[in-house]
């Protein structure tokens, strides 16, 4: 993993190369972050990039909090409600969730993180396919939006995307976010439909779904992976 150093700090960081037309940056840790440029990019311009970029970086980086064991976590919040996790130590993976006393018991043989990781993965996924579906359904009926299939994901760079033939996929993480900050991705995604680039039209009627976009955008890519399970 390459590294630079920074405003006189030391910061690793990973380089995405993909179909996108602009560069783009994202804090991961408190000393890494996330680099997605168009395909074929030189290294000079996406150094310059970051050059440019030094002082968000650091201040981007620095607001993260610092990593937390899954063990050690007390809550998870899913749209703004907070559970309460209560781990049980048992010999198979099981995950239930009261809803009526949001509380959510984690059985399991591993409490290790990267065990938890799996679990929660495997066992929330479908809880986030149904909320997302649910809020899509919502615009849908509001917007006049015609969408195919809905998928969720474990993407680690990418919060949601939508193809050529309507499909929308989503990072099952998102939950996670404030409810503001995940329906503006709902409302990305869905704008898309209607107009397939990020030109100043797509940015325009996203704001008439979304009017505070800006403030939205700004939040996502300085605290957007902050609140994910790591």
């Amino acid at each position: 993993m390459p590294t630079v150093n920074l405003n006189s700090k030391l910061f690793s960081y990973t380089l995405t190369l993909s179909r996108r037309r602009s560069m783009a940056l994202r804090p991961k840790t408190r000393r890494s972050f996330a680099v997605f440029a168009p395909l074929h990019t030189p290294n000079f311009l996406i150094n310059r990039f970051i050059s440019s970029h030094a002082s968000w970086i650091v201040k981007a980086c620095s607001s993260l909090s610092k990593v937390t064991k899954l063990s050690s976590k007390k809550s998870l919040t899913i749209l703004d409600q907070n559970y309460k996790l209560v781990f049980i130590k048992t010999s198979k993976d099981s995950l239930i969730i009261d809803h009526d006393n949001l509380q959510i018991f984690v059985n399991t043989p591993s409490f290790s993180s990267s065990h938890l990781k799996q679990l929660y993965n495997s066992k929330l996924r479908p809880l986030s396919l149904k909320l997302i579906a649910a809020q899509l359904s919502v615009y849908r009926a509001q917007f006049g939006f015609d969408y195919g299939k809905v998928t969720v994901k474990n993407q680690s760079t990418r919060l949601g995307s939508c193809s050529s033939q309507g499909n929308l996929s989503f990072n099952w993480q998102i939950i996670f976010l404030p409810v503001s900050l995940f329906n503006h991705i709902l409302l990305h995604e869905l704008t898309h439909l209607k107009v397939k680039n990020h030109s100043s039209r797509f940015w325009n009627q996203l704001s008439v779904y979304d009017p505070s976009t800006l403030t939205h955008r700004r939040l996502l890519r300085s605290k957007g992976t902050s609140y994910f399970l790591v």
